[in-house]
């Protein structure tokens, strides 16, 4: 799993573990905790450990992460389940999230001559399969980043959008960690770019996983930042250009001519104002046009 998925949902867990713990089972647990991996000689960097309890029965669950196939993924899971098994002599639940949807087995075991030796199963829970637009609305906080991985039928920048709703419902000094895992989990699927129209960088910059990211962020963030500027820029030119062109040609104009023009983002359709503006013998005749562009628009 890369650092920065590993990092950011191992940060998410610590904070929210009976919320990945009922992403798993469907249902709140009575109790959750997070264990220490070290507890253990082997060190899994990519697993996470609860110690559950559901309905009075007490049990481990061991979750990881995936990002891509990974072939001796089984056989390692399958060896800590055991280990955590032999520590702590209580029941483990394995547990495999799927982040990108690519299929992968859910059983693993082996025979040896007329023995059976091994038959493992573990959950696999792929998110592509689970209804995104339902947990947004029912779903626990701590797992509303993981929400443009799931089914969706709203557009990215809805989905994002609708994300950060939930997660400005969250306590003050949680938001820059759920930001981060929102931003980080939504690359998997979505472009930087609209990623970053929806969520601001100063909104996870606070984040103590930020510094490990930040290059990647921060730049991307800068050079789209650069971009809008010039694009608005080029906007404001261009209006600007018209409302002088309308004042020169018929001395003055009502505020809801400039309204309207300032009204108007899209460059293509400023540039046909602008050439009605040099034209325009009347201000009813540049006002018609001015609605021809704005009813364009809105069509």
């Amino acid at each position: 799993m890369a650092q920065e998925f590993d990092l950011v949902i191992k940060a998410l867990a610590e904070r929210y573990p009976a919320h990945f713990v009922q992403l798993v089972r469907g249902v709140p647990a009575d109790k959750v905790e997070r264990l220490e991996k070290e507890a253990v000689a082997v060190k899994r960097e990519s697993d996470i450990l609860f110690k559950v309890t559901e309905d009075g029965y007490e049990y481990l669950m061991v979750l990881e992460a995936q990002t891509h196939i990974d072939r001796d993924m089984p056989r390692r899971l399958l060896e800590y389940t055991a280990l955590q098994h032999r520590k702590f002599r209580k029941p483990v639940y394995p547990v495999v999230l799927n982040l990108t949807g690519r299929p992968q087995a859910d059983t693993y075991g082996f025979d040896c001559l007329d023995l059976t030796v091994v038959a493992f199963s573990y959950r696999l829970i792929n998110l592509a399969d689970l209804p995104g637009e339902e947990i947004l609305k029912h779903g626990p906080v701590g797992i509303i980043p993981l929400v443009p991985l799931m089914r969706n039928r709203l557009t990215d920048e809805e989905v994002l959008a609708e994300c950060t709703r939930r997660i400005e419902e969250a306590p003050v000094e949680w938001q820059p960690d759920l930001y981060l895992g929102l931003a980080v989990f939504s690359s998997l699927r979505f472009t930087r770019e609209i990623i970053l129209k929806v969520i601001e960088v100063a909104k996870m910059e606070t984040s103590p996983l930020f510094d490990g990211i930040r290059e990647k962020w921060v730049d991307q963030g800068k050079e789209q930042g650069i971009q809008q500027g010039i694009q608005q820029g080029i906007q404001q030119g261009i209006q600007d250009a018209i409302l002088d062109a309308l004042e020169e040609n018929l001395g003055s104009y009502p505020e809801k001519i400039a309204k309207g023009v300032r009204g108007i983002k899209d460059v293509n359709e400023l540039k046909i104002l602008l050439r009605r503006a040099v034209k325009a013998k009347t201000i009813d005749e540049f006002m018609t046009a001015l609605h021809q562009e704005t009813a364009k628009l809105k069509n």
